[in-house]
């Protein structure tokens, strides 16, 4: 099963020809394409329900087919397309073509405690990445340009209280306390840096 980022955009591509009974699902899967592979592919689009809606028989490599109705899609060699259809009709495989979650939105939902996997963790990153960098410099350039300008230590410590609020509050309410520790570190003297540098390098010139 694809389920991460990875695995959806490689697919079966580049690899030789699977053995018979083996094919790989796209869960949330409308569109598929066929680049890099090295033999043609049967597609079995299938419903919330893992039921069949129909099978595209014989796609070359190089090729792009979508269903909008698809839930899912399973990929098997070309001519066993509709042996796997049968199958799924008889129970033969397990139902797999749920319905996906909106992975960002749950991603930042603070009520879903944490879920380990890649494209989390990638989100997570550069949602931090990003709110170090500028996030949360920009606001409290804002403020300053209006109450005026703060020295560079205040300046520098409420980006790194602002950034860490945001973690802990909204991207990672649920960390255990080894893992806040971290982040803390982390993140605090990463902002810290940044801060540094936005204030004497675009505060400092411009107010």
């Amino acid at each position: 099963m694809a389920t991460t980022w990875r695995r959806r955009l490689v697919g079966l591509s580049l690899r030789g020809r699977p053995p018979p009974g083996h094919a790989l699902l796209l869960p949330g899967c409308r569109c598929v394409h066929t680049c890099g592979m090295r033999f043609a592919l049967d597609l079995v689009w299938l419903d919330a329900e893992g039921r069949v809606l129909g099978i595209d028989e014989g796609v070359r490599p190089w090729r792009m087919r979508s269903r909008r109705d698809a839930a899912a899609v399973l990929e098997v060699a070309a001519g066993e397309g509709e042996r796997a259809a049968v199958a799924l009709a008889f129970g033969r495989m397990p139902r797999m073509a749920e319905p996906q979650r909106n992975r960002l939105a749950v991603a930042l939902d603070p009520r879903v405690p944490i879920y380990r996997d890649t494209y989390n963790e990638y989100f997570v990153l550069v949602l931090s990445a990003g709110g170090a960098a500028a996030g949360t410099q920009v606001p409290l350039y804002i403020v300053m340009a209006i109450t005026g300008i703060w020295n560079v230590g205040i300046f520098m410590a409420a980006c790194v209280v602002f950034e860490l609020a945001v973690i802990f509050g909204l991207a990672r309410p649920q960390m255990q306390p080894r893992e806040r520790v971290g982040w803390v570190l982390l993140w605090g003297a990463t902002t810290a840096l940044l801060a540094l540098a936005f204030y004497y390098l675009v505060a400092e010139p411009t107010l």
